[in-house]
């Protein structure tokens, strides 16, 4: 005799969350794009590249934020990078000239206050100064960047931001000490 036990299978419930964010997901893209028809449609400046980008940010910081390094120190520089993308997108688009001082005011503003986070809850923080020193490295390159486009006349936020920038990066790094070369390889463990 063969007794077969069949157990009805369990059918796959959505959460509530999970079916919120894909209707806010169907949502931003759809609102993406009608940006982009009513902005191609209407003529004129890009600025349905501004409300796309505001849009991914708004996705990426609060509907969907990072599972895995979602940590103050993480999201407030990607916050910062991401502001600083859309300050230049509307320098790009909209109007120009002054994104690089304010991008460059932004950036030292923004490393001071890591730094505070970091150096106010050392115990805690001590495993998240790679997003500091990656925040840094891109400062440096920002500035860099800032110091060749202007030929010879550097305003004070960026001479200001790039001592600040190559501070912060000596001090995290000597702070790492010789655990930098495995926090990178943690980093990029999928290449």
């Amino acid at each position: 005799m063969q007794i077969k036990i069949t157990y009805p299978k369990p059918q796959k419930k959505k959460s509530h969350r999970g079916l919120v964010i894909e209707i806010g997901r169907n949502l931003f893209l759809l609102a993406a794009v009608l940006c982009a028809a009513i902005n191609i449609w209407a003529g004129g400046k890009a600025w349905s590249v501004i409300v796309i980008w505001a849009l991914y940010m708004a996705w990426s910081l609060l509907v969907h934020p990072d599972m895995i390094e979602y940590n103050r120190i993480s999201q407030f520089t990607k916050a910062i990078v991401q502001s600083c993308i859309m300050l230049v997108l509307i320098d790009v688009f909209i109007t120009s000239g002054w994104a690089a001082n304010v991008v460059s005011i932004i950036c030292f503003g923004s490393l001071i206050a890591v730094c505070l986070l970091l150096y106010t809850d050392f115990e805690r923080q001590r495993h998240n100064l790679l997003p500091i020193i990656l925040f840094s490295i891109l400062s440096l390159i920002v500035t860099a960047v800032l110091v060749i486009i202007s030929k010879g006349k550097v305003s004070w936020q960026v001479l200001v931001t790039f001592v600040l920038s190559f501070a912060v990066l000596a001090v995290c790094v000597k702070t790492m000490g010789w655990n930098i070369k495995s926090e990178l390889k943690k980093m990029f463990h999928t290449i």
